[in-house]
C-alpha cells in the first residue's frame, strides 16, 4: 500500500511549455511522456462511491493495472489517500487481487465483484518530471491534458499534480509556490473520478449549502476547536468555488464569501493563542479577497429587485423604466471572465496554498509561549463564553444600542452585525439549541431588515435617469417602503436588546 500525498491544481490551459523554465532550479532525475487510458468501475447502486472508494483500470503502453483508492483526507488542494495497485492480465477488474484486510467489515466482496460495471473513462497525455530537492526529497510533477468521458458527454482535463515520492511534504508546497507565481492555476478540490461521476449523472453537481455551526463539545480544547473550524471554513469556501465554476450563480459566490469570512473570523478569534507565524499578509489577503467580492451585495440587490420581471416593484407605474435602469447598473458588475481570472490569479492561489500548508503542518504550535500552550490546551467552553459575550457587548455599545437609528445608521451596522452573528455561529454547538435560536432570531431579522433597507439604494441611484413624473412616483414609493422597514426594524431591535444572553446559563 502507498499513501498518496499530493497537491492538485487545475489549469486554464496547457502550461507544459513553461514548466521547464520554472523547474530550472531543480535536479531533474527523469522526464517522460506517455498516454494513459483509465476506466472507472462501480456497481449500479454506487457501492464503492458510498464507501468513499474509487476503482479504476489503467492502460499504459498496453500494460494493465488496477487501482483502488480508499477514504483519506483533504486540506485545501492537498490530498492524502491510501492507494493499492496490482497488475492485471486482461481488462476486467478482480477485487480478489487486493489484500483482503483493506475492505470495510461486512462487505460482501463476491457480490460486489459480480455487480461491477464500467461507469466512465479518462483519457489523457501525461508529461512527467521526477525532481530532486536540496534536502533529498523527491517529487513527481505530472501535467495531464485530455478529457473525461461518460457516454456521449465529455469535459477537458488540464491538471497539474505534485506527488511526494519521498522526503518532506513541505517541499511540495515550496515547489507549488514557484508554479503558481505566474497565475493560471488554482488548487483543485475535485478529483478526476469525482468529475467523472458528475459527468455520468451518478453524482449531483455541487450546489448551494448554507454555512452551519461547527460540531463542538465543551471538553474540546481550543486547539481542537480552532482546527475543526478552519477545516470547515476552508471546505465551505472551496466547495462553493467548485460549485460556481460548474454552474455560475450569485448565491454560490455569496456562500464562498461566507467561507472566506469564517476563516478570517477564526484567525482573529484565536490569534492571541497561536504562533506569530500566522503572517499578517494572510489577513491582508483575506481582506483583499473579501473586497474583491464586495460587489456581491449590490448584485444580490439587483437580482432581488428584478426577480420575476420586477414583481417587487409591481405597484410602480414606472416599473419598466426603473428595471431598465437597474439592468444598466448590473452591466458594471464583474462578469464571469473577471471571476475566472480572480480564481486563477497568483494571489488567490497563494492564499489558499499557504493556509493549506499551515493547517497541514499545524504550524500554530511553532514558537508559542508557555501561556499560549496552556490556552490552546484549555477547554474551548471558557473561550467561547468570553468571545460571545465580548461580541454581544460590542454590539450593545454600537449604534444598534442607541435609542433610535436612521436608515443610514442601520446600513452602517450591517458588517458589524454579520461578524457578531458569525461568532455565535462558530460556537453554537456548545449551547442549548432552543435558547440560542431564540436569541439569534431577532438579530437575524434585523440583518434581513437592514439588507432590505440597503436594497433601496440602487433605486435611489436610478432616480436621476427618470423623468419628473416618474421621480415623484418613485420618491413616494421609497418613502413608504423605508418607513415601513424602519418601523419593523425598531420593533425587532427592541425585542433583541431585551433577550437574555444564552451563554450565561453555562457559567
Amino acid at each position: 500500500m502507498d499513501t498518496e500525498i499530493e497537491i492538485k491544481f487545475l489549469a486554464v490551459d496547457d502550461i507544459s511549455g513553461r514548466l521547464p523554465v520554472l523547474l530550472k532550479n531543480y535536479n531533474i532525475l527523469k522526464q517522460d511522456q506517455f498516454h494513459l487510458s483509465n476506466t472507472y468501475y462501480d456497481t449500479a447502486d454506487l457501492a464503492l462511491r458510498r464507501a468513499d472508494a474509487g476503482l479504476r483500470i489503467r492502460s499504459k503502453d498496453g500494460v494493465l493495472e488496477q487501482t483502488v483508492k480508499l477514504a483519506g483526507s483533504q486540506i485545501g488542494g492537498l490530498h492524502q489517500r491510501p492507494e493499492y495497485n496490482v497488475g492485471l492480465a486482461d481488462h476486467s477488474p478482480d477485487l480478489g487481487l487486493f489484500p483482503a484486510h483493506i475492505w470495510p467489515e461486512g462487505l460482501a466482496l463476491d457480490a460486489l465483484q459480480q455487480a461491477l460495471l464500467p461507469q466512465f473513462c479518462t483519457d489523457f497525455v501525461r508529461r512527467r518530471w521526477l525532481l530532486s530537492c536540496d534536502d533529498g526529497s523527491e517529487i513527481e510533477l505530472a501535467f495531464d491534458i485530455g478529457e473525461v468521458r461518460a457516454g456521449e458527454a465529455s469535459e477537458p482535463i488540464a491538471e497539474l499534480e505534485l506527488e511526494l515520492c519521498r522526503g518532506d511534504a513541505s517541499q511540495l508546497f515550496e515547489l507549488a509556490e514557484v508554479l503558481i507565481a505566474q497565475g493560471g492555476l488554482r488548487l483543485g478540490a475535485v478529483s478526476k473520478a469525482q468529475r467523472g461521476y458528475q459527468l455520468a449523472g451518478l453524482s449531483p453537481l455541487p450546489g448551494l449549502r448554507p454555512l452551519e455551526h461547527v460540531p463542538l463539545a465543551a471538553a474540546d480544547s481550543c486547539e481542537q476547536a480552532m482546527a475543526r473550524m478552519l477545516h470547515q471554513g476552508m471546505a465551505h469556501w472551496q466547495y462553493h468555488e467548485e460549485s460556481w465554476l460548474a454552474q455560475p450563480a450569485i448565491e454560490l459566490l455569496v456562500q464562498l464569501r461566507e467561507g472566506v469570512s469564517l476563516v478570517h473570523q477564526i484567525l482573529l478569534m484565536f490569534g492571541p493563542l497561536i504562533s506569530h507565524k500566522v503572517n499578517s499578509s494572510w489577513i491582508d489577503d483575506l481582506l483583499w479577497l473579501q473586497q474583491q467580492l464586495s460587489w456581491l451585495d449590490r448584485a444580490q440587490m439587483l437580482a432581488q429587485l428584478s426577480l420575476e420581471k420586477g414583481h417587487y416593484l409591481r405597484k410602480l407605474d414606472c416599473q419598466k423604466e426603473v428595471l431598465r435602469r437597474l439592468q444598466e447598473q448590473g452591466n458594471f458588475l464583474p462578469d464571469e471572465d473577471k471571476l475566472q481570472q480572480l480564481f486563477y490569479s497568483a494571489r488567490y492561489a497563494r492564499l489558499v496554498l499557504r493556509l493549506t500548508h499551515w493547517l497541514y503542518r499545524q504550524d500554530w504550535r511553532a514558537g508559542v509561549s508557555q501561556q499560549q500552550q496552556v490556552g490552546l490546551a484549555a477547554p474551548v467552553q471558557g473561550l467561547a463564553d468570553r468571545l460571545v459575550d465580548d461580541s454581544w457587548q460590542t454590539l450593545r455599545q454600537s449604534a444598534l444600542g442607541n435609542p433610535e437609528l436612521s436608515r443610514a445608521e442601520y446600513i452602517q451596522q450591517k458588517g458589524k452585525l454579520r461578524r457578531n452573528l458569525m461568532v455565535g455561529l462558530c460556537f453554537g454547538d456548545l449551547y442549548p439549541e432552543a435558547e440560542r435560536l431564540a436569541f439569534r432570531m431577532p438579530w437575524l431579522d434585523i440583518l434581513r431588515g437592514i439588507e432590505d433597507l440597503d436594497m433601496l439604494t440602487p433605486l435611489e441611484e436610478a432616480y436621476d435617469q427618470l423623468d419628473p413624473e416618474q421621480q415623484q412616483e418613485l420618491t413616494l414609493w421609497l418613502d413608504r417602503k423605508q418607513n415601513f422597514l424602519l418601523e419593523a426594524l425598531e420593533q425587532s431591535r427592541d425585542q433583541a436588546l431585551q433577550q437574555q444572553p444564552y451563554w450565561l446559563a453555562t457559567e
